[in-house]
């Protein structure tokens, strides 16, 4: 129930924040991360999710970008992932991410490794060379779907003047 109602104040709060907010996107290079919820994972309960990337923007106005990022549930299984990452800006501030990778999973005193895939959604608010804003990752491993509400921070480590 809490994670209904905490992805539909997300929703809301994406929708209204959006009409008064004018997003100057000039990302060149991005070190960003999220750190949020993911309810229910390998049938245990809420867990805390990380995620750290590093993007360098493609193009002449960065609106694509291409990198590295690193996931982690801190669970018992131990579920981490590295993948490459491709992401496109929107104008309006939204961004959506895909990165298939490899999933490193601790099973029974082994680890296991196998392709995984996360879609990545946030938007952010910009002040300066930092932005933040709400993110909704899903990720895809074997027969397993997760998810994670959570909150994007990044910073530009260099920008077009």
């Amino acid at each position: 129930m809490k994670i209904k109602f905490l992805f539909s104040v997300l929703i809301i709060s994406m929708v209204f924040l959006e009409s008064d907010h004018i997003h100057n996107h000039s990302h060149n290079n991005e070190f960003g991360m999220a750190i949020g919820i993911v309810p229910g994972h390998d049938q245990e309960d809420d867990n805390v999710g990380l995620h750290l990337h590093y993007i360098i923007g493609l193009g002449e106005d960065n609106d694509f970008g291409i990198g590295f990022s690193v996931e982690s549930i801190v669970d018992e299984h131990k579920h981490n992932s590295i993948s490459l990452i491709g992401t496109y800006h929107f104008d309006s501030g939204y961004t959506i991410a895909y990165a298939p990778g490899i999933l490193f999973k601790d099973h029974d005193g082994k680890t296991e490794s196998t392709f995984a895939q996360h879609l990545e959604f946030y938007y952010e608010f910009e002040f300066g060379k930092f932005h933040i804003g709400p993110q909704f990752d899903i990720g895809f491993e074997d027969n397993e779907i997760h998810y994670m509400l959570g909150l994007h921070l990044g910073i530009d480590i260099e920008g077009k003047d």
